[in-house]
């Protein structure tokens, strides 16, 4: 068939087929046309007050965010209810690597983000260790670096490895099943919020040009860190409905806007009453 959208025009196949669905684009035509992807993506806050009366979901959802404004604070939260342990194999050895020589041209931004995780309280320099992990300098697209421990050496292979299930696609499809209406929340730092218990902290040690440091707060890289903070997280939410979190994405769904405000509402009295921020 000849199909036409906005400038373009070409011949490209369709089939018929007998069960219900919506039209589906494939790939074969989406080699051909290209689609105005910004005026699809675009996203548009809904107002329903022509029809309803009184209070919108906007103003709602402001009021909302200036009730918990605590929970969206540029700091570095806590979880009060839970401490996370790690726990080595029987006859484990201690592993104690050399620090890595890093790029010149990346050692102020190392020894900046170091000092960083310090004031934050998720590094402490220690003078000793048995136990140390080199780093692995990764740049970000702002110009700054992630620093990772590269734990596959050292506390990975001797690490008991926690069992609980991450959820499945299936699961998360389950749980949003009838949304209409949906909010995401990244939960920043994710795994960083969640503190270590104080025997645990000495396997987290890390080897730095600018010596030893020791992990405070739960980190990415560790094989137990993934199901660690999928049930800490799975006991937040405990008993809500139109809520699904997977690692540090959260997604939050309601059949109408009053349905999804309560479950957002909800999400956010949860998140404030079991952290604390700074």
């Amino acid at each position: 068939m000849q199909v036409e959208y906005l400038d373009q025009s070409c011949q490209l196949p369709f089939h018929v087929v007998q069960t219900k669905g919506p039209v589906l684009m494939g790939r074969d035509w989406l080699h051909k046309l290209r689609l105005d992807w910004k005026t699809i993506k675009l996203l548009k806050s809904s107002d329903s007050s022509h029809r309803n009366p009184g209070t919108t979901t906007q103003e709602k959802l402001k009021n909302l965010l200036n009730t918990y404004a605590e929970v969206f604070e540029d700091k570095l939260g806590t979880f009060k209810s839970a401490k996370a342990r790690i726990t080595l194999k029987e006859g484990s050895q201690p592993q104690f690597r050399k620090a890595r020589q890093v790029p010149y041209s990346l050692r102020p931004k190392v020894e900046e983000e170091l000092k960083r995780l310090q004031s934050e309280g998720i590094l402490s320099k220690v003078e000793w260790s048995d136990w140390a992990t080199p780093i692995v300098p990764v740049p970000k697209q702002d110009g700054s670096v992630r620093i990772c421990g590269d734990f596959k050496g050292t506390i990975n292979p001797t690490l008991q490895a926690e069992q609980y299930p991450l959820p499945r696609i299936e699961d998360i499809f389950a749980h949003l099943a009838g949304g209409k209406k949906f909010s995401k929340i990244d939960l920043r730092q994710a795994y960083h919020q969640i503190e270590l218990e104080e025997e645990s902290k000495k396997y987290l040690t890390i080897n730095t040009s600018m010596g030893l440091f020791q992990y405070n707060r739960l980190v990415f890289g560790i094989t137990s860190a993934p199901a660690i903070w999928q049930r800490t997280m799975d006991q937040i939410l405990e008993g809500t409905s139109g809520i699904s979190c997977i690692l540090d994405d959260m997604i939050v769904t309601g059949k109408s806007d009053a349905e999804h405000m309560a479950n957002l509402e909800e999400v956010l009295r949860r998140l404030d009453g079991c952290t604390t921020m700074g």
